[in-house]
């Protein structure tokens, strides 16, 4: 009972520092969609996603191995050091590679990028923050540190507009790097950033590791943005605009994979390293069953109710979206199978396998893509994605089968079966 309650409190902290993340974002969204034009909502669209794909590369190489490490030595502070020098010396390099990148974009973007490097601090900061809270099963302070920025930023945003009025793009990006500041200092309060001597031998093993969850990453982020780069290509910051505003909505529905798979990869991994792999198969089948039971019902409702929610969320601007909103819903409710699928490999290590369903999931999308977009436009894109999604969830499953020597669906039925059962014998006692 005491192991359930334990459990229970740490996936509600977990939520609620996802929720709080992600509120911290929804209110930039929501005030940028309201208050800009779709041009204007475009070009930062763009920047964002140019952003997000350079902050995955550094996440593959410091965030899984990071975590990997502690839960296998606790007892080492060193880790935390040399994956912390790790960090920043990623964000220098994506740094410069932004400022080179705006010597070739246009003069919005390219002003966008010049400052990107404030946005890159501010990912890498708290993400680091959140491995290692995460790591040693720290849930409520990652709680407390993701909300100290949502506080921030939302007190920065209001007084700005009090005594300066609507801020320019860049004034947005310097109101959030601001606002990391109280959660490092929170941080150092509890004693989560030493500077100690990085080990050589611990850089090496983060390294050796990320090179493939970095690449991993890449991929899953080129796969996820690859759709909106290329309609920037074919159409126009417009269609850039309504393309990832209906994107911006799945994922906050897809809110229970992103909280959830940060308690479900520790216990992933320690089943995988203290059990020897006994007890994985069981994790895997419980695992991908706690994210169906979250995402198929927030799913449904923004499939039923998606023109209510852009009326809330922006306008009827934003009506084009619905479509969108419908495919790339339909999608969701198989991404449990796949978020599991390459939590897993990461965890046993084996980032490889990962890293080669990822790079043939873009080869399709972006296949996909190109055939549909010019014919059907952002509907076009919507179908390719979902389909290349649905396709690669499939033949990851057939690979987890044969890898590890489990069913999925069984493994998924049988924890069904389980849960099942118990709820009966409660309602009889």
């Amino acid at each position: 009972m005491k192991k359930l309650s334990n459990n229970l409190s740490q996936t509600l902290y977990s939520f609620a520092g996802q929720i709080s993340f992600l509120l911290s974002n929804f209110i930039l969204f929501l005030y940028l969609a309201r208050n800009y034009d779709q041009e204007v909502f475009g070009h930062w669209a763009i920047f964002i996603t140019t952003v997000s794909i350079l902050d995955g590369i550094r996440q593959g190489f410091v965030q899984n191995g990071l975590s990997r490490l502690i839960i296998r030595y606790p007892d080492q502070p060193e880790i935390r050091s040399t994956a912390l020098l790790l960090n920043y010396s990623i964000v220098l390099a994506t740094s410069l590679f932004l400022m080179g990148l705006a010597q070739f974009s246009g003069s919005v973007i390219s002003g966008l990028y010049l400052l990107g490097y404030k946005v890159l601090i501010v990912l890498a900061t708290l993400q680091y923050l959140n491995s290692v809270y995460q790591a040693n099963r720290q849930f409520k302070k990652y709680f407390i540190s993701n909300l100290l920025y949502l506080i921030s930023f939302s007190l920065a945003l209001a007084l700005f507009l009090t005594w300066a009025g609507q801020p320019e793009l860049n004034q947005l990006i310097n109101l959030m790097f601001i606002s990391i500041v109280p959660s490092f200092i929170y941080a150092l309060t509890q004693g989560q950033i030493k500077l100690m001597r990085p080990a050589r031998a611990t850089l090496s093993e983060l390294f050796h590791f990320g090179k493939y969850s970095s690449g991993t990453n890449l991929l899953s982020l080129l796969f996820q943005r690859v759709d909106l780069l290329m309609i920037s290509y074919f159409l126009d910051p417009t269609a850039v605009a309504i393309f990832h505003f209906a994107n911006k909505i799945i994922n906050y529905t897809e809110l229970p994979l992103q909280a959830l798979s940060q308690v479900i990869y520790p216990r992933i991994a320690a089943s995988y390293l203290q059990n020897e792999g006994t007890q994985l198969n069981k994790t895997y089948g419980n695992s991908i069953l706690w994210l169906l039971a979250f995402i198929i019902p927030m799913s449904m409702a923004v499939i039923i109710f998606n023109k209510t929610i852009i009326y809330l969320m922006g306008s009827e601007e934003y009506l084009a979206a619905s479509t969108i909103i419908i495919l790339l819903s339909v999608a969701t409710l198989f991404k449990p199978w796949g978020r599991v699928f390459g939590l897993t490999l990461d965890a046993i290590g084996k980032p490889k396998m990962n890293f080669y369903m990822l790079a043939f999931s873009l080869v399709v999308n972006v296949l996909f893509n190109w055939m549909l977009i010019p014919s059907f436009g952002i509907n076009g894109a919507a179908l390719a994605t979902s389909t290349s999604i649905i396709l690669t969830i499939i033949i990851g499953q057939l690979n987890i089968k044969r890898t590890l020597a489990f069913n999925p669906v069984q493994e998924v039925m049988s924890s069904f079966k389980n849960v099942y059962q118990l709820n009966i014998a409660k309602k009889w006692n």
